[in-house]
Parts: C-alpha cells; sequence; structure tokens
C-alpha cells in the first residue's frame, strides 16, 4: 500500500526520527535496526507513519470499528507478557481520541483479564462488543478460541457484527509453515494461541487494511521481511518443536512496524498520529503508561525475562518506556511548532543588527 503521499515535507523528517528512536537498541538483541532495515525496503517509506496513515485513512468516517489483536503467551504459564497489550490499548485509547473509533482487542483465551485492565487504566470503558460498538469511549476484548474451525467461526461472527475499518496486530504470534506458533526461543505455542489469523481472509476479501508490529520476527506480519529473519535472528530457521519449522509467520499482512519493543511500535504509530491530526494529546503520558503497566502486572502479565510480575516490557523497567514517550512527545510537540524553521532561516533576526 503506497502512502507516500500522507508524507508531506514537514512531517518527512519527524517520519524518519520516529522510526530510528523507536528502534533504538536497548534489550541487547541486536536485531531490530537488521530487520527495521528489511522492512523498510518493503515498504519504501517510514513504517511508523504509513500505519498511522493507513489508520488516518480508514478511521477518516468516524466511528468505524477496528480490530487490535496483541496477547503473546509466555512458557512456563502461557499468561501474556505486557508487551503488545500495554502498547493494544494505548493505541486504542489514540483511535478513540482522534476519530470515535471502537476498539476491539482481539487476544488468547488467557489474556481477557490483561487486556480488559489495560483498557480501563488507559482510561477507556471495558464491555462487551455491543457496548463498545455503541457507546463512546468504549472498547470490548474477545478472546479467540485455540481451535481452528471455531475460530473461523467466531471471526465470521465479529466481521459481521462489527464492520471494522482496520486491524492493526501488536506482538501477535503467528503461525509458520507448518501451522504452528512459536517463542522466540522456538518453543511451540499453538495450543495456547487464539488463531485470530482467521479474521485475515474475511479483511482481505473486504479490501480491509491490516497492520502489524513486530520486534523479533516470529510476530505476526514478519512473512514479508521472512529472508530476513532468518539471516539475522538465531534460531529462526529451525525451531525446538518436533515441527521442525522456521520462527517465521506465513500470513500476509499489509503494512508492517519494526520496533525494538512492540509497544514502542505503538507508541511511534500514536505519535504519527498526534502529528498528523495536530493533537499531541493523541500520544499517552508517561505516567498513563505507568497505570496500563501496573494494571497488566497485577493481571499476571509479565516483563519478559525473567519472567517477574514487575511493571515493564521486554525486561525493561518502567522509566525506559516513559524516556521514549516523553522524547516523542517533544518530537510530536516540534512537529506541530515547524521548530525546523529556525534552522531555515534566522531564529532572531533582530540580531543580526547587533554589530
Amino acid at each position: 500500500m503506497n502512502c507516500g503521499e500522507i508524507l508531506v515535507d514537514d512531517l518527512r523528517s519527524f517520519s524518519e526520527g520516529v522510526d530510528r528512536l523507536v528502534s533504538v537498541e536497548v534489550t541487547g538483541r541486536g536485531v531490530a535496526e537488521q530487520l527495521q532495515t528489511a522492512a523498510r525496503a518493503l515498504a519504501g517509506a517510514p513504517l511508523a507513519m504509513g500505519a498511522a496513515s493507513l489508520l488516518k485513512g480508514a478511521l477518516a468516517e468516524r466511528g468505524c470499528a477496528v480490530f487490535i489483536a496483541t496477547g503473546f503467551p509466555i512458557h512456563p504459564y502461557y499468561l501474556p507478557e505486557q508487551d503488545g497489550i500495554v502498547g493494544a490499548a494505548s493505541l486504542a485509547r489514540a483511535l478513540v481520541l482522534a476519530y470515535g473509533a471502537h476498539p476491539i482487542l482481539v487476544v488468547n483465551p488467557a489474556d481477557e483479564e490483561a487486556a480488559s485492565r489495560a483498557l480501563v487504566a488507559a482510561s477507556l470503558y471495558s464491555r462487551s462488543v455491543e457496548a463498545a460498538l455503541d457507546l463512546p469511549a468504549t472498547a470490548a476484548v474477545v478472546p479467540f478460541p485455540v481451535d481452528s474451525e471455531h475460530a473461523s467461526k467466531v471471526a465470521a461472527d465479529l466481521c459481521d457484527r462489527a464492520h471494522p475499518a482496520a486491524m492493526v496486530a501488536i506482538e501477535r504470534p503467528g503461525a509458520n509453515e507448518n501451522g504452528d506458533y512459536h517463542s522466540g526461543g522456538g518453543l511451540r505455542l499453538t495450543d495456547h494461541c487464539g488463531k485470530v489469523e482467521a479474521l485475515l481472509p474475511l479483511l482481505k476479501a473486504a479490501k480491509i487494511p491490516t497492520i502489524a508490529i513486530g520486534d523479533g520476527g516470529n510476530e505476526l506480519g514478519c512473512s514479508g521481511i521472512r529472508d530476513a529473519v532468518i539471516e539475522k535472528v538465531p534460531g529462526a530457521a529451525r525451531c525446538s518443536c518436533p515441527c521442525q519449522g522456521s520462527l517465521v509467520p506465513v500470513a500476509e499482512i499489509d503494512w508492517l512496524v519494526i520496533a525494538s519493543v512492540s509497544n514502542w511500535g505503538s507508541y511511534g504509530i500514536e505519535a504519527c498520529l498526534a502529528a498528523l491530526e495536530r493533537m499531541p494529546e493523541l500520544l499517552h503520558t508517561p505516567e498513563t503508561d505507568r497505570r496500563i503497566h501496573e494494571a497488566c502486572a497485577a493481571a499476571m502479565a509479565n516483563n519478559g525475562a525473567p519472567n517477574l510480575l514487575e511493571p515493564g516490557s521486554d525486561a525493561i523497567p518502567l522509566h525506559v518506556h516513559g524516556a521514549i514517550l516523553e522524547i516523542l512527545d517533544w518530537m510530536v510537540r516540534a512537529a506541530a511548532l515547524d521548530a525546523g524553521r529556525y534552522y531555515r532561516r534566522p531564529r532572531y533576526p533582530w540580531l543580526d543588527q547587533v554589530r
């Protein structure tokens, strides 16, 4: 999909900066830059701004539903991590504020409580699908079955009820070429993953845009950069489970965003929406981020290795996530003020008169 027409000159440098910021390597994993380079080559445009532009176009008609798929089960508990769910809740908030959207989070069966608490911590009501489609500032959480046949029926029913305008997947596992789902370390997660991919053929047939955010190559949406994942991510070519397949999901997505932490990819999209709409408040604050993380931890979503129930994502403490948000906030406000004009002409013309 071509999003270039939205990238007007005064936001191009901003867009590039957002991609660089959300892919800065802080985890020691060492793959974000390489995977983002591959995704940028595939897209031909800045990733976060491209996703924001797709969402702006899809949700321009106010009051549309949007699906947000998230939830990554963590071995050996098979409960979710905070990465993904936090970004899903904060993006849902941004889409409500910008477009009056009706977010519907689709998750694994074990993730329902964490997702619902995250939405409330993001200042949204968490109610039924019917209520979410009818009431303002309200979202819903739909646990998807792990059985594929049952999931297909749920997908068809949900599309008929909601008529979504877009779908975003954030830190969401996907099935590989053998139909299995895997952790970043190659462990089999298939029996614990709701089969949300059942939505994709229905959305594709209806020409509804799909977006995905990932950070390691084993997330839904990374099929388009499969070669880079296999080459750059250790162990991605062959899993540790009996299927002996790759870690790369096969389902196709329209637009992929790669970040160092998937939540940060979501924050980057929020920032781009804020710049496009000239609404800085679309980007949530570090305080809201803390609140969402804490709500997830209270619902037994963990912070990555060593699997502690402390607030944070990918074993990164809260203050680092808050710092990313603070920098993005400054970038949004600088873009709104066109701060770059100070470098194109004298900032203080009266100084030129001083001899």
